[in-house]
């Protein structure tokens, strides 16, 4: 179903709008979602970190066979797929209580960083909701999003708005 659903959703402009700074600035532009889908890639962005991982995406929940490329819509009931080694496949997700992808690559960003912009998040999943804080002081923290995130303290500026609306507009300004 997540799968399903993931492959009808469409980029918005504040997809696109990264992928365009992304395009300007290479790899001084770090983007790191918490979203499982493939949105930003489908704008353009190339260096995308997914830290809860890639709904089309596949990995063994045995051995160490690296994630693969997965988009196959299982349907209910269905006898879930095995890896050669006999482990299990499941989707290359980290699920609540699993800890997210590439924390290491995450904070080495961040401790580089001058901007730190949150963008649509409701500011409680954590780690993710403790970067701001973490930077606070040391770099520029913007939000944007159409509700103020739980956790506002940290952000020198706050943009209520809708990301796919206000992005565009303050990137053309940076």
């Amino acid at each position: 179903m997540r799968r399903r659903m993931a492959a009808a959703a469409k980029p918005n402009p504040a997809h696109f709008a990264l992928a365009k700074l992304e395009e300007n600035l290479g790899e001084r532009l770090f983007v790191c979602t918490q979203n499982v889908d493939n949105l930003h890639e489908q704008a353009g962005s190339r260096g995308v970190v997914h830290m809860h991982g890639e709904l089309f995406k596949s990995r063994c929940d045995s051995c160490t066979r690296p994630p693969f490329v997965d988009t196959e819509v299982h349907e209910l009931p269905i006898e879930l797929p095995r890896c050669s080694c006999g482990g299990g496949i499941r989707p290359h997700i980290c699920w609540f209580g699993e800890v997210p992808f590439e924390l290491e690559t995450v904070f080495r960003s961040l401790d580089r960083s001058t901007v730190f912009m949150a963008i649509g998040t409701s500011g409680t999943v954590e780690p993710a909701a403790s970067f701001a804080a973490h930077l606070r002081g040391r770099a520029r923290t913007i939000y944007v999003g159409p509700e103020e995130p739980s956790n506002r303290f940290p952000f020198a500026e706050c943009h209520l708005a809708k990301a796919g609306e206000a992005l565009p507009k303050l990137l053309e300004l940076a």
